[in-house]
């Protein structure tokens, strides 16, 4: 279990590494949009692709980038899609001609694949864009803070 000091530890640590404190908050922003993007498979290369280009500090962006997990990825694109939708269709009035048919496979309806791409890539905007404050905020706290002994 997580508790409030293993965080601090994580973050003073972070801090520590000579990233300064909005190369850590890019990261984390970085992190969140790759975790809402909707290219199932390619997290891991955009990670890599992100670390070099940017200089990212790569622990935390593979910890943000993590919290789309084979336990979350059903909810995370569930909701990318849902939002594309309703942004597409219901927002914007528009209805691409582009959809794929999975009643073959899965008996089910079709489904717009433009919804998809376009929520995951905006809900990965918008999550970035809210989150890179907040962890600058963070990481500059605990850039500042007196150094702790961390023993490992």
């Amino acid at each position: 279990m997580l508790s409030k000091e293993k965080i601090k530890k994580t973050l003073k640590k972070a801090t520590g590494s000579g990233a300064s404190p909005e190369q850590l908050a890019l990261s984390t922003a970085m992190g969140f949009y790759i975790a809402f993007s909707p290219f199932p498979g390619c997290h891991t290369i955009m990670m890599i692709i992100s670390k070099w280009l940017l200089n990212l500090n790569f622990p935390i962006l593979f910890i943000f980038t993590s919290i789309n997990n084979p336990w979350t990825i059903v909810p995370f694109f569930s909701f990318d899609y849902v939002f594309g939708y309703w942004l597409t269709h219901n927002f914007l009035g528009w209805s691409p001609g582009w959809t794929i048919s999975l009643a073959k496979i899965f008996g089910s309806g079709k489904i717009c694949l433009w919804s998809f791409f376009i929520g995951g890539n905006v809900l990965g905007i918008i999550s970035g864009i809210i989150v890179y404050p907040i962890a600058r905020v963070l990481f500059t706290k605990f850039s500042r803070q007196p150094s702790i002994q961390i023993n490992e």
